[in-house]
């Protein structure tokens, strides 16, 4: 970092601290508000009240956490405009969520989405299989959102890394744990309006300080980073249409389907009219959201175009670029980059807050539950609000393992990607694609059993590490785009063609025909590993419940609709007998769902 860095003014810590402070009052604000009516329904839940706004808005904040915001303006600034195309395949995960999978949870009525799990196989070893997955998914995941902004904040601020990871985590973890689901939701509303507000102003000061749209645009182009028609079906190329729009949609298919972030959020509307429209609301937020992220990354090429801070060595990593960018464009205006990195850590506590909930939900209802029967629900509600404070401090500690870990990986080598955003996709597709792939088995196969579930759960998630741990150790054929530090030192009246340089004339791209051996395999595209996540999990699934003997007799409530309804026309079409509208509803042998998760209960355990 250069010496004469611009650092936060009074102004930008007022409204750091401010944002920070307004977050715990809301938490205090909902502890104080339904002290009296203190529930695991209540804590978890939000006593099912949640209107369709809030919902919308907090499940938007949760899955678009700072490694996004700083992730995806670095990704544009070093790869081009290709990955704008994720935008319009993203937004047909919500739609599977609202249409698919949500109702399908909003009826059973479960608490922990691996309930369904046990339900549907009449496994408990199934249903503990998949809430470990998350639980190790989610923690790792909570480390990598908290360490992202600290690495913002400590490239504009005097405040060390360390710091900036305990203060977030344990305020997070302090309006979480006294405040539950309903200050979670709420805080969510605040701090996606804080997002927004931050990226806004950038991007709007940016395109001014750049000399308008049309200037931020002709630079990039001649700059190599306007793509957006590689029609490549080569799956080893890391960006083409194919892979952001089909590939980019299985990677967003877990957190928006079977995410247990998610599916509280679905279960605590009031209705589920509420629930749906909540999710449908996501599908022009993403969309916003990508687009927002990918103009700033247009805008950062614009500024830094004759002279890259990276090469320079002003900053550290990629993640710094926007920060750097903030302070550079906006360090004289009192208040506002205060407002950016607040929304960096807006988009960090959201994530973490929804993190946190989760994870006490599950460890109650999946691994303690079961065996403390004779819980009173006052007792159980403090149980899930000290889970919290656990795992706050957990994720504290791999917020520290991945600073240590990042920091080496960074300084091993200057040719690297946006390091948040792999890690995070990769342990999307690595740990959510077998989740996706168990769920499908349920819902949308009548025939698979639980050693079938159990078999594909497993060898989906070996596949997707291997792969992920493969492709992350060797070298994959990125292509990152040239820049340049020739125009450093030109006065800015002075005529400057950065693509003149030697750095642009002399550029070549790297051909993916070079890949060898295993490392054809390996190069594949980040984009495709979710996708042959899910794949190989309801393949081999399929495959050994064939084997092992499939089920016969499964509760139609634990089928998606559209399935329900396609298996009803084959059977008219052979002239069966088709299922009445009661059945549809709650028969399997004359037990409802609600008779069924009692029998679990009286069994205490079940077959695998």
């Amino acid at each position: 970092m250069s010496e004469d860095k611009k650092t936060f003014s009074v102004a930008d810590y007022i409204v750091f601290i401010a944002t920070l402070a307004i977050s715990a009052v809301i938490g205090i604000f909902y502890a104080i508000k339904d002290r009296r009516q203190q529930s695991t329904k209540q804590f978890l839940m939000a006593d099912n009240s949640m209107r369709f706004l809030p919902i919308s808005l907090s499940v938007l904040a949760s899955f678009f956490s700072a490694s996004t915001l700083l992730g995806t303006p670095a990704e544009i600034y070093q790869f081009g405009t290709m990955y704008w195309i994720s935008a319009f395949g993203a937004v047909f995960a919500p739609l599977a969520g609202a249409l698919l999978f949500g109702p399908m949870f909003f009826r059973i009525k479960v608490v922990s989405v691996f309930e369904y799990l046990e339900l549907r196989f009449h496994s408990k070893l199934v249903r503990l299989f998949g809430a470990f997955i998350f639980l190790l998914r989610a923690t790792i995941g909570m480390g990598i959102v908290l360490y992202g902004p600290s690495t913002a904040l400590s490239a504009v601020t005097e405040f060390p890394t360390w710091a900036v990871i305990v203060i977030v985590g344990v305020l997070c973890t302090f309006y979480t744990s006294i405040g539950g689901l309903k200050a979670v939701i709420w805080t969510d509303v605040f701090q996606t309006l804080v997002m927004l507000a931050g990226m806004m102003a950038v991007l709007i000061k940016g395109f001014m300080v750049s000399g308008g749209g049309e200037s931020v645009w002709n630079i990039n182009y001649q700059g190599m980073r306007i793509e957006f028609f590689n029609f490549d079906f080569d799956p080893r190329v890391r960006h083409t249409f194919w892979a952001l729009l089909i590939g980019i949609f299985f990677i967003w298919l877990p957190p928006y389907t079977v995410d247990q972030q998610m599916v509280q959020r679905f279960s605590s509307a009031r209705s589920l009219r509420d629930a749906k429209i909540a999710l449908l609301l996501n599908v022009p937020g993403m969309f916003i959201m990508i687009s927002l992220c990918s103009l700033t990354g247009l805008v950062l090429f614009a500024h830094f175009a004759n002279c890259d801070p990276l090469k320079q060595k002003k900053i550290g990593n990629p993640n710094q670029l926007l920060p750097y960018y903030v302070m550079e464009i906006l360090g004289n205006a009192p208040g506002i980059p205060g407002l950016f990195v607040s929304s960096l850590f807006s988009g960090a506590l959201s994530s973490v807050s929804s993190m946190l909930n989760s994870l006490s939900a599950v460890t109650w209802e999946d691994f303690m539950k079961p065996h403390m029967k004779s819980t009173t629900d006052a007792r159980a509600t403090l149980i899930t609000k000290c889970l919290a404070v656990v795992y706050g401090a957990i994720g504290i500690g791999v917020a520290f393992l991945v600073k240590e870990l990042g920091g080496t990986v960074l300084q091993a080598s200057y040719y690297f990607e946006n390091v948040f955003t792999r890690i995070s996709l990769t342990l999307n597709g690595a740990a959510g694609a077998p989740l996706v792939g168990l769920f499908i088995l349920g819902s949308c196969f009548s025939s698979t059993n639980s050693i079938g579930a159990l078999v594909g759960g497993a060898l989906g998630l070996t596949f997707s590490l291997w792969l992920s741990v493969g492709a992350y150790l060797s070298k994959p054929v990125t292509n990152r785009l040239p820049v340049t530090m020739a125009g450093c030192n030109i006065s800015t009246n002075e005529t400057f063609y950065f693509y003149h340089t030697e750095d642009y004339l002399n550029y070549t791209r790297t051909s993916v025909d070079t890949l060898e051996g295993i490392d054809n395999f390996y190069g594949l595209s980040y984009l495709w590993f979710s996708a042959l996540g899910i794949v190989s999990c309801v393949i081999v699934g399929l495959i050994v419940s064939w084997i092992t003997g499939t089920t016969k007799d499964v509760d139609p409530s634990l089928q998606l609709e559209i399935f329900r309804k396609v298996r009803s026309l084959c059977s008219q079409s052979k002239g069966s007998m088709t299922l009445t509208h009661k059945e549809e509803s709650s028969t399997l042998n004359g037990n409802t769902i609600k008779d069924i998760k009692e029998s679990f209960q009286v069994k205490g355990s079940t077959k695998l």
